[in-house]
């Protein structure tokens, strides 16, 4: 299950914003040009919304830029237990266990105000009738602890039949699949279909958040979203009174749950910050809940006591292997934005959402890269030549001593070659022994005291032993890399390098009164072909621009025996 989890937490934050973004550029050639992986959906998003043809492009885009912001919450979140290893200390048990309780309550709040709005909203969406309905409502309380106290059982009822009554429905997912989706996306499955799963899983929503009875020792299915960063991370927030990148509307109530004495009640978030219990010199109340979620909650697993009925935990089990999806559909009600996951247990049909949204996202890529870049576009590929700094470093930290390695690519390929299917050339670099201890010292000194004219001068003469050497080698080298000066760059590659070494060793070579500075260029397969293929064409173009040439010495020939003729 903790695999299918991450792939489906993969596939919602990767591909829920890719099939919205296709949709939003319906009919249009204008789309997202692609800079790095985690940004690469929203990195044009400015651009995207000026050029969009669809109406209110500026709301979804918003919709799906604070969807985004919503799932780096959950990472940073993930990044902070990583990092921290604070713990949490208290007066005593009961102090620990109401700030442990509040948290929780709070998550239960949002758990059962959001389902609790959504399931009466589905219901009139698919016409249930009042006794349809009331045998839902009936079906979904008996799943309800008996020692709840945010609201008691005749509350939730209450509120029930109020929200049915209700004129105004909540937005929902679903909503949105017109706005953000096309109707090549929408037609693969009915609007039927996707109201009555989303319905089931906001019920197992409302099911798992109202078995808790307030025990923090027991939280029993609460715990499957207490375990959850992505959810923690926005109860969290919310707590702190941060934005939490929710959709804003009446659900989002900046409200939670404080508990005292064991009795929890929905409060706004200024008075809970007012008037809950804080560990050991608290400071920061947002630090607080996230090292709580770290040492308490993010490896909670459902626990019941023992007094509870064994009915009361198998009617829990129908959501048993269902967590992904309870999460997801939980995580759509907060953004809004739908996840297709909920939508279909079918494993043909969720192939169909990503082949479709990744197909289209990636023509609509190519055309807008071929529109505004294909000026731009060179026929091949360039051959470049680039420094290797992982192989550098680990000779520098290795032996102390500088060494030079370049690579010679052609293409994606080549960059994925190993070394050792490359081609190697070598020269060296020869620098009396005195001196390179000498400059190496006083560069230091002078990096030390911020002494960037002493610096210059430095690598100047630095430049000159790297000169010396390669001029020998370099028309040669220039037929095997690319046509350009390496002295500079050899010379900035030093000083990186002289950066790294904290006392460098010089070879033990007692009568070497020079020493080598190892410069090795290594050429990719690709690259090498790109290198032959030219110097066959530059030897075609050299023969045949020959010819033309004696043949225009031909001609001047016969043209003046013509006229001498006359």
């Amino acid at each position: 299950m903790d695999v299918f989890a991450k792939f489906l937490k993969y596939v919602r934050l990767l591909f829920c914003p890719m099939l919205a973004v296709i949709s939003l550029q319906v009919l249009s050639a204008d789309s997202l040009v692609l800079n790095k992986q985690g940004d690469m959906i929203f990195d044009n998003l400015g651009k995207s919304i000026e050029q969009s043809r669809v109406k209110n492009s500026k709301e979804n885009f918003d919709l799906l830029n604070n969807y985004r912001k919503f799932y780096l919450e959950d990472e940073k979140l993930d990044y902070f237990c990583r990092e921290n290893s604070a713990k949490l200390y208290f007066n005593n048990g009961l102090e620990r266990d109401e700030f442990y309780r509040t948290i929780m309550a709070t998550l239960q709040y949002k758990m059962m105000n959001y389902s609790m709005h959504a399931i009466a909203t589905y219901a009139k969406k698919l016409q249930f009738d009042g006794e349809q309905y009331d045998n839902l409502v009936n079906s979904l309380v008996s799943k309800c602890s008996q020692n709840i106290t945010l609201m008691g059982h005749r509350l939730i009822r209450y509120h029930f039949q109020n929200y049915f009554k209700e004129q105004g429905e909540i937005f929902l997912p679903i909503d949105q699949r017109k706005n953000l989706y096309t109707d090549k996306l929408n037609k693969l499955q009915s609007e039927n279909e996707i109201l009555v799963n989303e319905l089931y899983y906001t019920t197992g929503i409302f099911a798992y958040a109202c078995s808790w009875g307030g025990q923090v020792k027991y939280p029993r299915q609460l715990a499957n979203f207490l375990s959850s960063s992505a959810v923690m991370s926005y109860i969290i927030r919310e707590l702190s009174g941060l934005d939490t990148y929710a959709f804003k509307d009446k659900l989002s109530d900046k409200k939670g749950a404080l508990c005292r004495n064991q009795i929890c009640r929905p409060k706004s978030i200024s008075k809970i910050e007012q008037d809950i219990i804080r560990p050991v010199g608290s400071a920061n109340l947002n630090f607080d809940y996230k090292l709580a979620y770290c040492e308490k909650f993010r490896y909670s697993a459902p626990k019941y006591s023992s007094e509870v009925d064994s009915e009361f935990v198998k009617a829990l089990d129908e959501f048993k292997d269902e967590k992904p999806r309870l999460i997801g559909q939980f995580l759509a009600l907060v953004t809004r934005v739908p996840d297709f996951n909920v939508w279909t247990h079918d494993s043909k049909t969720i192939k169909d959402y990503i082949s479709l949204s990744n197909d289209g996202l990636w023509d609509f890529w190519a055309l807008d890269y071929l529109k505004t870049n294909s000026k731009k576009l060179s026929y091949e590929e360039a051959l470049v030549m680039q420094i290797d700094k992982e192989v550098n470093n680990y000779f520098v930290y290795r032996k102390s001593f500088p060494e030079i390695n370049f690579n010679v690519l052609h293409g994606e390929f080549d960059k994925a070659s190993d070394v050792t299917n490359m081609i190697n050339l070598h020269f060296d670099i020869n620098i009396p022994r005195t001196d390179i201890k000498w400059i190496y010292e006083q560069y230091k000194i002078a990096h030390v005291g911020n002494d960037d004219k002493k610096v210059e001068q430095l690598k100047k003469r630095l430049s000159l032993y790297i000169e010396n050497d390669y001029q020998e080698i370099k028309s040669t080298l220039m037929q095997f890399s690319v046509n350009a000066d390496l002295t500079q760059v050899m010379t900035d590659e030093l000083i990186r390098q002289f950066d790294m070494i904290d006392h460098i060793e010089l070879p033990k070579e007692a009568k070497a009164k020079l020493l080598k500075i190892g410069v090795n260029i290594r050429i990719a397969p690709f690259a090498l072909v790109a290198i032959r293929n030219k110097r066959i064409v530059t030897d075609f173009s050299t023969r045949d621009l020959n010819e033309i040439k004696s043949l225009e010495t031909l001609n001047n020939i016969d043209s003046m025996a013509v006229e001498a003729k006359k």
